[in-house]
C-alpha cells in the first residue's frame, strides 16, 4: 500500500473519520471541498491536518489539475464523499480520473429527492404520492388530490431540514413559504419544494457498502421519531437490529433494489425506510455514510462497522467481497439516544448529565453543549442538545436507561439553563 493516495470530498460529519482509517492502512488522504467557505454545520468537523492537501474546486479541469498536482502525478486509487454535499461532485472526479464510482448520469438522483422518487417509480418501486413544485397554487390544486397530512420539505437536503408535516391549506401554505426561494442547511437553494403524502408505519435506517453494484448490508436501525407541535418529527432514538428478524428480510430484499434503481454501485449508502402495511417504502437514500455516528458502540456489538467495511472496500476488496451474502452477528444491544431540549437559554451548568454517564448501559456520547453555550428548542436534527450511545447485552437495561434519560430531561435535571425570556 506504499505510496497510495486517496481523495475525500468534503469529509465532515462522519466522513471526517475516513482520513485516519485510511492512514493506518498506510495510504495518505487528498481533501477536496466543493465549495468555499465549508458551511457552518459542517465547519467545526474539518480536520486539515488529517490531509496532506486541501485543494478547493472551482471547476472540474481546475481540480483534476491540482489533485494531479497535489499528488505528484500519481493516480489516487479512489475518490468518495465524506458527506452529503460531496455526492456529485465525487461522481464526477471519479470518472474523471477512471476510478470506480456512481455514475454521473444519475448524480442527481442520489441528491435530489424528486428525482430519487422518479427513479423508484420507474423501477416498479412504492413510492408516496409527490409533487415538485415552485407554485403554491399547483401545490393547493395537488393537496386537494390527497389526504391530510401531507409532508413539505427542500429537494435536496438532510437531516429532517425544514421537513413540515402539514394538516390543513394554512399549515401548508406556511411551509411552502418557509422553503421555498430560501437557502438550505447545506448550502443549496431551494428553487421548488417537494411534496409528499405521509408513509405510515415504522421507521428504519439501513446502512450499506457497496462494490461494483453488489451490496453489503453493515447494520439495520429501527428509527424512532417524535412528534412534536411547531416542528417537524424530530429524533428520538435507534435501536440496532439483528440481521434476522420479522421485517428484516422484506426491508433488506427492497433496499438492494432500491439501491440499484438510484445506481449506487460503489461505496457507503445510508438509506431511510418506511414500512407500511403495504410493505417497505424508501424515504431516501445519501450515497455517503450515516451522519452524526460514532462507531465504537457498533463495532463492539458488530465486529465491524460502515466506515472500517468502507476502508476494508477500498483498501481490501477481494476480503471485502467475500462478505458478500454473510451476514452480521449482533453480539450486544445498542441504542443511539437524541437529546431533547424544551428550554431556551445559555448552560449554565451541565453536572446535571454524570446522571446519564452513570447509568449501567451508557457507552459514549458526542455534541453536548458546555457551559456558555446556547441551548434551544429541539425541532430538528440540528437543534439536538449531544446524542448519548447506550450499549448493553440485556435489552431491558437500555430500555430502562433509556426511560431514565428522557425522566431526567423533562425534569431540567441534564443541564441548567439560564432560559431567555421571551419579548
Amino acid at each position: 500500500m506504499a505510496n497510495k493516495f486517496a481523495v475525500i470530498v468534503d469529509a465532515y460529519s462522519t466522513g471526517a473519520k475516513l482520513a485516519s482509517k485510511f492512514q493506518a492502512e498506510g495510504i495518505s488522504v487528498l481533501h477536496v471541498q466543493s465549495a468555499a467557505p465549508i458551511i457552518d454545520f459542517y465547519v467545526n468537523d474539518f480536520r486539515p491536518d488529517d490531509f496532506i492537501a486541501n485543494v478547493i474546486f472551482t471547476g472540474l479541469a481546475e481540480c483534476v489539475a491540482d489533485i494531479d498536482q497535489a499528488l505528484n502525478g500519481a493516480k489516487p486509487m479512489c475518490v468518495l464523499a465524506g458527506a452529503e454535499t460531496g455526492i456529485e461532485l465525487a461522481d464526477l472526479l471519479a470518472a474523471e480520473l477512471g476510478l470506480p464510482g456512481n455514475a454521473t448520469n444519475s448524480s442527481r438522483v442520489r441528491r435530489d429527492k424528486y428525482a430519487m422518487a422518479s427513479a423508484l417509480q420507474a423501477a416498479d418501486l412504492a413510492t408516496p404520492h409527490f409533487l415538485r413544485t415552485d407554485s403554491l397554487d399547483a401545490l393547493n390544486q395537488w393537496a386537494a388530490d390527497h389526504c391530510w397530512p401531507l409532508v413539505l420539505k427542500p429537494l435536496a437536503s438532510a437531516g429532517n431540514d425544514s421537513v413540515f408535516f402539514c394538516y390543513d391549506s394554512t399549515e401548508l401554505k406556511t411551509a411552502f413559504q418557509s422553503i421555498y426561494n430560501k437557502a438550505n442547511r447545506f448550502g443549496g437553494h431551494n428553487n421548488h419544494v417537494l411534496a409528499q403524502t405521509l408513509l405510515k408505519g415504522t421507521q428504519y435506517v439501513i446502512n450499506s457498502v457497496s462494490i461494483d453494484g453488489q451490496h453489503y448490508i453493515s447494520d439495520m436501525w429501527v428509527d424512532r421519531r417524535k412528534f412534536i407541535l411547531g416542528a417537524s418529527n424530530i429524533y428520538d432514538c435507534e435501536e440496532l437490529l439483528a440481521y434476522e428478524g420479522d421485517v428484516q428480510g422484506d426491508l433488506i430484499t427492497y433496499i438492494k433494489k432500491a439501491l440499484d434503481a438510484l445506481g449506487v454501485c460503489n461505496g457507503p449508502a445510508h438509506s431511510e425506510i418506511m414500512m407500511t402495511a403495504e410493505g417497505p417504502v424508501l424515504i431516501e437514500t445519501g450515497a455517503r455514510l450515516q451522519g452524526a455516528m460514532l462507531e465504537e458502540p457498533v463495532v463492539e456489538a458488530l465486529g465491524e462497522s460502515q466506515i472500517t467495511l468502507t476502508i476494508e472496500r477500498y483498501c481490501h476488496p477481494e476480503r471485502f467481497k467475500r462478505r458478500l451474502g454473510q451476514q452480521y452477528v449482533l453480539s450486544r444491544h445498542v441504542m443511539c439516544v437524541a437529546m431533547i431540549s424544551d428550554q431556551e437559554g445559555v448552560v449554565v451548568d451541565t453536572t446535571g448529565f454524570e446522571q446519564v454517564c452513570s447509568l449501567p448501559s451508557y457507552a459514549c456520547h458526542f455534541h453536548l453543549p458546555e457551559k456558555g453555550d446556547d441551548i434551544v428548542r429541539t425541532i430538528d436534527l440540528f437543534s439536538i442538545p449531544g446524542v448519548v450511545y447506550l450499549s448493553h447485552k440485556d435489552r431491558h437495561v437500555l430500555q430502562r436507561d433509556y426511560q431514565t434519560i428522557r425522566q431526567l430531561e423533562q425534569a431540567h435535571q441534564v443541564f441548567t439553563v439560564h432560559e431567555k425570556i421571551r419579548a
